[in-house]
């Protein structure tokens, strides 16, 4: 029984110092980023956006260049984003393809083992339409290759680029334009996602596990004007704008040395 107790709390004692360790560790990097938009037809087709503002260098409308913000949270894996509203097949603003509520979650291999993947969800408006569900499934490598858990305030301003996974579009070709990204932080794979019960218009998040696997960029839109059609969003590039430690609260710090003390206690009795 002695030996029972003494195992018990040295095992509640290992736990907590670990997750203390973790927690002090931990830190929520903000990032910039510029990227790519790149929309898929069901049948994997490249569908052009033809907004005049979207026509000019390196893409033509066959991609649209999007910029944004991301935050990730290196204790939950968790973190969120805002694209910049930008026009999508038309030029008046109710053609304004605008994000909300992005949020992702890093998921390993998607199966329960390591890996650099995360699951992210959103919701589009565009055109009159409200909440667009869209589910994606990303390779953050890049991201992930930088350890975020280990920067501090001297890691703002730089810049991850040029490095990670290559995106699920990467080989596209149209019109003789040079659609290669190359490596890139943040890209999407392709995955899909399994649909939500009951998910549909408004519905966020409307895809999870487990994965689906596919050969097509993206996972295809359960509703609204572009059903069956599968968004592609790559980060190329991103910069480090803010990074904050996440404090260990005090009653962490009490829970571990109380155990400890448990520890000790049962030491002494064995010793008796």
């Amino acid at each position: 029984m002695k030996t029972t107790f003494k195992k018990a709390a040295l095992a509640l004692a290992v736990t907590a110092s670990l997750g203390v360790s973790a927690t002090a560790s931990a830190t929520i990097v903000d990032y910039s980023f510029n990227g790519a938009f790149t929309m898929l037809s069901a049948a994997g087709a490249l569908t052009p956006n033809n907004a005049k503002s979207a026509y000019v260098a390196p893409w033509y409308g066959q991609r649209t260049a999007i910029t944004g913000t991301m935050s990730f949270d290196t204790a939950t894996g968790m973190g969120t984003g805002t694209v910049t509203p930008f026009l999508f097949f038309g030029d008046t603003a109710n053609f304004t393809a605008s994000a909300t509520n992005i949020s992702f979650q890093a998921i390993g291999d998607g199966t329960g083992g390591a890996g650099t993947l995360v699951l992210g969800n959103m919701g589009f408006d565009w055109n009159g339409t409200v909440g667009i569900p869209v589910s994606i499934v990303m390779d953050a490598a890049g991201l992930f290759s930088t350890n975020p858990a280990g920067m501090t305030s001297a890691n703002i301003g730089n810049v991850i680029a040029g490095v990670g996974a290559l995106p699920a579009t990467n080989g596209a070709t149209a019109k003789g334009i040079n659609m290669v990204l190359g490596a890139s932080p943040i890209v999407t794979t392709t995955w899909n996602t399994t649909t939500l019960a009951g998910a549909g218009m408004g519905s966020n998040p409307s895809g999870g596990l487990p994965l689906i696997a596919d050969t097509i960029g993206g996972s295809p839109m359960i509703a609204g004007p572009f059903a069956g059609f599968n968004a592609n969003f790559d980060v190329l590039s991103m910069t480090v704008t803010n990074v904050t430690a996440i404090p260990v609260p005090a009653a962490v710090w009490l829970l571990g040395s109380g155990l400890l003390g448990l520890v000790g206690i049962a030491r002494r009795k064995k010793a008796a």
